[in-house]
């Protein structure tokens, strides 16, 4: 059966946010560790040794450690124009620190400082509904990193131990880029993930106060699935939010990860396993937008029969939409196959094969989207798919 996403963001909200401390996952011991320790190990919260941020290299070619680690060609940064730069990242799946190309203190050359954040992730997911299969088919995510539940594997992180840890952890892979590949590297990016993080912006616009009041050059992301416009307007409706909290956040260096679940009423239902609606990712990318944040919306497993149409509905409502999506690739990483495997023993088939199917439908949704959407920009731009770079272009809600 599938879950009721607001309903569900409510019952969460009892367990994630507790006092001025968040409830996020700690990594160790977890599959989604296992996947994202490859170049950096998991770093802790120095006061309570609790392994709760983690580390995403976006653009591996131009990592001199993640390079190696994936085995991918070298593109030295330090040899290359601006021009360059922006041109290779911007062809990526994940272009995410070109984001920050209009940041005060952003320069192409530095781009590896945006390239790899330190991420947190809230430990509850609306879309989860607490049972091992339970949320989107394809979620890296540990489902009980996802369940919302304080017990071992989870950690409450108070705003302080954040910023101290943060602080810490830039200077820690600093040092090992300098000794490792003699490579001069500041991170700058904190991403607040998960689960749901709209579920928890009241620590989240806490956090960045005091960011900002400390004078630290960090820049944000923040994630979300689209779902929960509504219930950021029931929590400052009851006072829970501060009142026009999402325009409060906007202040802030924060760039927002949009996840469009799909681009019809059944795939987005198919793909997050919840009785969320197009109404309601549309309504919640509204709401982000007129708070005047920067969005990046990015879809994942897309019908490539309905993709079409719902890029000219959108178009007509937000103008220029369709040049600042991206379509996520997908991959059955260790949590994912555990998902699978867990639905295919339920049905009674052969996991193996059932994860294999599965991987060719979103290979195949994957690459006749991307033609999709480049038959389309190509018609109604004049441009194709990622001939843009996303920071440029300006969207804008149409009334």
């Amino acid at each position: 059966m599938k879950v009721d996403p607001i309903k569900r963001a409510l019952e969460l909200r009892k367990t994630v946010v507790k006092n001025d401390k968040i409830l996020v996952v700690d990594y160790s011991g977890t599959l989604q560790g296992k996947d994202t320790s490859k170049v950096i190990d998991v770093m802790p919260n120095i006061n309570t040794g609790e392994h709760v941020f983690r580390f995403k290299f976006n653009v591996k070619e131009a990592d001199p450690l993640a390079r190696k680690k994936y085995k991918r060609d070298f593109f030295d940064v330090s040899e290359k124009t601006d021009k360059e730069i922006e041109d290779f990242v911007k062809k990526h799946e994940f272009d995410f620190p070109l984001w920050y190309k209009h940041t005060k203190r952003f320069k192409m050359k530095n781009i590896l400082d945006y390239n790899p954040p330190q991420i947190i992730q809230v430990a509850g997911c609306n879309f989860h509904d607490g049972n091992a299969t339970g949320g989107c088919w394809y979620c890296y995510v540990d489902n009980k990193s996802n369940d919302g539940k304080p017990c071992t594997g989870k950690a409450y992180l108070s705003i302080g131990d954040y910023i101290e840890s943060a602080i810490a952890n830039r200077e820690r892979v600093k040092e090992i880029y300098k000794e490792q590949a003699d490579t001069d590297m500041d991170i700058r990016v904190l991403r607040f993930s998960g689960g749901e993080p709209m579920i928890a912006l009241d620590y989240l616009l806490e956090l960045w106060r005091k960011i900002d009041k400390k004078g630290l050059d960090f820049v944000g992301q923040l994630d979300t699935n689209l779902s929960t416009g509504i219930v950021v307007d029931k929590f400052e409706k009851e006072g829970i939010y501060e009142k026009n909290i999402l325009e409060k956040l906007s202040r802030f260096e924060i760039k927002v990860l949009t996840a469009l679940k799909g681009c019809d009423e059944q795939n987005v239902q198919d793909n997050v396993q919840a009785l969320t609606t197009l109404e309601d990712q549309e309504y919640s990318l509204r709401k982000i937008l007129n708070a005047g944040l920067d969005i990046y919306p990015q879809a994942y497993n897309p019908n490539p029969e309905t993709l079409k149409k719902y890029l000219t509905d959108m178009d007509k409502k937000i103008k220029n939409f369709s040049l600042k999506i991206h379509i996520g690739p997908l991959k059955a990483y260790g949590p994912t196959k555990q998902r699978l495997t867990l639905e295919a023993e339920r049905l009674g088939i052969n996991p193996d094969k059932f994860i294999k199917k599965t991987q060719e439908k979103w290979d195949s949704n994957y690459k006749n989207s991307c033609e999709v959407i480049n038959d389309y920009l190509m018609k109604a731009c004049g441009v194709g798919y990622k001939e843009t770079v996303r920071p440029d272009v300006e969207l804008k809600v149409i009334k």
